[in-house]
């Protein structure tokens, strides 16, 4: 004899299992489908004139895309600091802080990714890192100032990267990753996101070449970049001269407000006057 409610319940078991996989499989795909806006949500770039003094600075990349950066010149022969900002920020957003590094005595040259701010193409984890290389090489070229490194959030890894490849002073570093996919990977726990992940910066094996003066910047509150991924980085730093600076009060985006670029200003004129002594 059949048991009507035992039927009953197997095929509805069936159809919730089946509803379940065929949603999880759904996600995953859309989760792939979409990282790259996830990952890099460029903002419009607003139509603003640029203060007096201040100008674009554009870049072409080997394979023909047009970068523009924004360049707050000094003296000729200051000290140099080249900043990378967030995944959704811009340049353009960053000019009180690169007003406030420029009145430092530095000349700022605030680098642009592509796709951001009126800068062409498409961003991609690989393509920025060879971008900043190619920005670091048009910036720097020739000179002989001193340079140094700037970054916040995305931009680290960027920066981490150039200071493991080209001559750096010293390098500061606000709420770094020791990995891109670490990241990714917390935030979706239940997706084998390593394996799908099209973006990966490894911070984590850029800063063991690094033996230049490095400083980083973590807020406890950073639910964006949780500190425990920059905690990791700085244990992955093998520099003699590393500062970890931890801001309990800071969350992601207000690490300024904590007077961040100060203690960049700082660390770099500390780094500057050790090199003459």
């Amino acid at each position: 004899m059949t048991d009507p409610f035992g039927e009953s319940l197997l095929k509805l078991l069936k159809n919730t299992l089946l509803f379940v996989c065929s949603f999880y499989v759904f996600a995953l795909v859309a989760l792939y489908l979409l990282q790259d806006s996830l990952l890099f949500p460029a903002p419009q770039a607003p139509e603003i004139d640029l203060p007096p003094g201040i100008e674009f600075f554009d870049t072409e990349t080997a394979d023909g895309s047009t970068l523009r950066h924004i360049h707050l010149p000094n003296s000729e022969g200051s000290p140099k600091v080249l900043f990378f900002h967030g995944n959704g920020s811009l340049a353009v957003y960053e000019l009180q802080r690169g007003l406030e590094l420029q009145r430092a005595g530095f000349d700022v040259l605030l680098a642009e990714y592509r796709g951001y701010g009126g800068s062409d193409g498409n961003p991609s984890g690989s393509i920025l890192l060879k971008d900043g290389l190619e920005t670091y090489d048009h910036y720097v070229g020739d000179s002989e100032s001193n340079v140094f490194l700037y970054a916040h959030s995305l931009g680290t890894g960027v920066a981490t990267y150039i200071a493991s490849m080209r001559a750096v002073n010293a390098i500061v570093l606000e709420a770094p990753y020791a990995s891109l996919a670490a990241i990714a990977a917390d935030r979706y726990p239940v997706f084998p996101v390593r394996l799908l992940f099209k973006h990966e910066i490894n911070s984590a094996a850029s800063v063991e070449n690094i033996m230049i003066p490095i400083m980083m910047i973590h807020g406890e509150r950073d639910r964006v970049i949780p500190i425990r991924h920059g905690k990791r980085l700085f244990e992955n730093a093998m520099s003699e001269d590393k500062v970890w600076y931890e801001i309990p009060e800071a969350g992601h985006n207000n690490l300024r407000t904590y007077r961040s670029t100060r203690l960049a200003i700082d660390f770099f004129d500390k780094s500057l006057k050790d090199e003459k002594n």
